[in-house]
């Protein structure tokens, strides 16, 4: 590995930690979702804070293909039942760069999304629905992705 390649998986290691620090000293789950025809499972920091990160799993690939993604969110928006965000993180190959020693870092996402609480009697539960355009990291190709799927925010709306 030549020495720009250490040096960029070096960054790429510091953007991931800083996102885990500015998200929170005391990082823990304040908010799971599930995005059922892309098949990705969220974990999020509190969603409702003006600034939360959100870790996303792929949950029915080939291990060679896992996908994880660490993304920093800021709410730009907010009324009675929705919070309005923008976006942006990486997509990780980590298993791929373990075990067929390619790239760690698959590409760059950027995020536009709501998260709705439209129900009275169970305001922890949440419509969610995000465009995320994608670009792989050599920037030769990409796509915009759109996620819809459920919410359940443990601290409440």
């Amino acid at each position: 590995m030549n020495i720009m390649k250490k040096r960029f998986n070096f960054l790429v290691g510091a953007v991931v930690g800083l996102l885990l620090v500015v998200t929170g000293r005391n990082v823990n789950a304040q908010a799971v979702s599930y995005y059922p025809w892309n098949s990705i499972l969220s974990v999020a920091t509190n969603p409702t804070k003006v600034v939360w990160g959100d870790f996303r799993v792929q949950t029915n690939s080939f291990t060679s293909s896992l996908n994880t993604e660490t993304v920093l969110m800021v709410n730009v928006g907010y009324t009675r039942n929705t919070n309005i965000y923008v976006g942006g993180g990486m997509n990780f190959g980590f298993v791929a760069a373990a075990l067929d020693n390619k790239p760690l870092l698959k590409g760059y996402s950027a995020s536009v999304g709501m998260r709705s609480y439209p129900f009275e009697k169970m305001p922890k539960v949440s419509i969610n629905f995000e465009l995320s355009p994608y670009v792989n990291s050599d920037g030769q190709s990409g796509l915009i992705r759109s996620w819809f799927g459920l919410g359940y925010h443990f601290g409440g709306k």
